[in-house]
């Protein structure tokens, strides 16, 4: 649960979230305004083809009621409204006199009734007295509210005055009169606004799915193009925070976070090699320490055999030396070889140490590392009154490992420990050997570290000693092996008291595997 909301807290964070977010944004937006745009332009054209046809049609009953009105045949006239007036679309058609009287009418029962000049039909031409003459066709329509609930289109279309109907010998009409009366008619919109709806009901949808299609298609090239090169970005920058200095970002493209990719494998190799350079200066550094007290060691071996050289040379040269003295001159021999070995041993383990490389992985006995180690500063431990206690387990210590690597940590934990006890001291070294792993434990009695030092003791170049004679690198060495092994260190520390160190180390690192 915690892992999932972390990686739910992890993709709101992430660019490729944040722009596939805002780029779905910005496509809503577009999506909004067109949508809108198109609809209300659908509708504008539709309402003025309604008007335009109803226009049409109020001209077409007219006409059709012309020759019955110019006979002043008022049952024909009613039978053309109620025909007209019974098709679908139609809800309503009046004839008024131009006292505003309903002379003819769809329904029956307004036919007489007397119209209200405030009425909608009627304020558009009588909002001013005397009543306008020339109306725009716009101001003849008004919208209109069914007892049903629908919209109804409203048109009134005026009946004028003309040369057939003043001159026709049936008719009252002067010349003078403009209007005779008009003719309103109600179109019901119940279809159109169907349409509408329906048509605005379809963009949305379509909409909605372009987006979310859209959405998809920008989300799948983010992840491709932005989200997997960056995820593989990260991953690279906390494997170079581990040290492991051989990992690749595997980006393949020509862009920027191609390029990026690629001066980040550049950087890494170059990193790599400043690490050989500095282990390089690390393992001098330690060889220099350790060479002072193999120059000592070597040069007492070396006098002592210079001595008994000469002097069984003296006895060998003497004429008729007696079996006594041939019996001193081979225990002579015989320690001059035992010290030439000794010399020849410890110059061996020296030049073992400088040549052995890194990255050689193999089996080991762990007490086999130790002992290796340890043989190596046994000489300057001597010189400073150091001796080594060994609590090894060695049954079943084997380990895979790099082996050079191992000893490194070893020497420079045992070379720490020296240092720090000028007066002498102990050296305890012990293991526990566990299933999955093995603990070390490399504990002095020496001057101890302070609480404010403590952690910084496995930061780059830091070092409490003389610049000159400390890189300040072989604990941060120390540190970076272990953890390429998949391991990890400890230290304990008080003053005056001693060091204790507690490397847990993996039979089998994953990393190396």
């Amino acid at each position: 649960m915690t892992k999932g909301l972390d990686r739910l807290k992890g993709l709101s964070t992430s660019v490729g979230t944040k722009l596939f977010i805002i780029l779905i944004l910005l496509l809503a937006f577009a999506f909004v305004v067109i949508v809108y745009y198109n609809i209300n332009t659908y509708t504008n054209h539709l309402h003025q083809n309604v008007l335009k046809n109803a226009v049409q049609v109020s001209n077409i009953i007219k006409s059709a009621c012309y020759y019955s009105m110019l006979k002043n045949d008022r049952e024909s006239l009613q039978s053309i409204i109620m025909s007209v007036g019974s098709q679908e679309g139609i809800d309503g058609i009046r004839i008024y006199n131009r006292e505003g009287i309903i002379s003819f009418s769809k329904d029956k029962g307004e036919i007489h009734h007397v119209a209200d000049k405030r009425a909608e039909q009627c304020y558009v031409c009588h909002r001013e007295e005397p009543a306008k003459g020339l109306v725009p066709t716009k101001d003849l329509t008004r919208i209109l509210t069914s007892p049903e609930g629908y919209r109804q289109l409203g048109l009134v279309n005026p009946i004028e005055n003309s040369p057939e109907c003043y001159n026709a010998p049936c008719h009252a009409h002067s010349k003078e009169q403009k209007k005779l009366g008009l003719l309103d008619v109600k179109l019901s919109l119940k279809s159109i606004d169907e349409e509408i709806s329906a048509t605005r009901k379809r963009m949305v949808v379509y909409s909605v799915a372009l987006i979310l299609f859209t959405a998809l298609l920008k989300g799948g090239f983010i992840v491709l193009l932005v989200h997997k090169p960056i995820k593989k970005l990260i991953k690279g920058v906390k494997e170079v925070a581990k040290l492991n200095l051989d990992y690749k970002v595997d980006v393949k493209s020509n862009d920027e976070l191609g390029i990026l990719a690629n001066s980040f494998n550049e950087m890494t190799k170059e990193l790599k090699n400043a690490q050989s350079h500095l282990v390089f200066s690390e393992r001098m550094a330690s060889l220099g320490k350790i060479s002072a007290s193999v120059a000592h060691e070597i040069n007492n071996p070396l006098s002592g055999i210079l001595s008994y050289a000469k002097l069984t040379s003296r006895i060998l040269e003497e004429n008729g030396a007696d079996p006594e003295k041939i019996k001193i001159a081979l225990e002579n021999l015989k320690f001059i070889s035992e010290e030439s070995k000794r010399c020849g041993e410890i110059v061996k383990n020296l030049l073992l140490f400088s040549k052995k490389t890194f990255g050689t992985i193999k089996g080991e006995h762990l007490s086999t590392l130790i002992e290796n180690s340890i043989r190596l500063v046994e000489h300057s431990a001597k010189l400073q009154k150091v001796k080594f206690v060994k609590e090894i387990d060695g049954e079943n210590d084997i380990v895979v490992v790099d082996t050079g690597a191992i000893e490194q940590v070893f020497v420079d934990l045992f070379i720490n420990a020296i240092e720090a006890m000028p007066n002498g001291g102990l050296i305890k070294v012990s293991t526990k050997n566990g299933k999955d792993d093995i603990m070390i434990t490399v504990e002095d009695t020496g001057c101890g570290i302070p609480e404010d030092i403590l952690p910084r003791i496995f930061e780059p170049f830091f070092t409490t000693k003389d610049a000159k004679k400390s890189t300040g690198l072989g604990l941060c060495m120390v540190y970076t092996i272990i953890e390429d092994h998949g391991g990890k260190i400890e230290v304990f520390s008080k003053v005056n008291e001693g060091t204790k160190f507690v490397i847990t180390l993996p039979r089998l690192s994953k990393k190396l595997s």
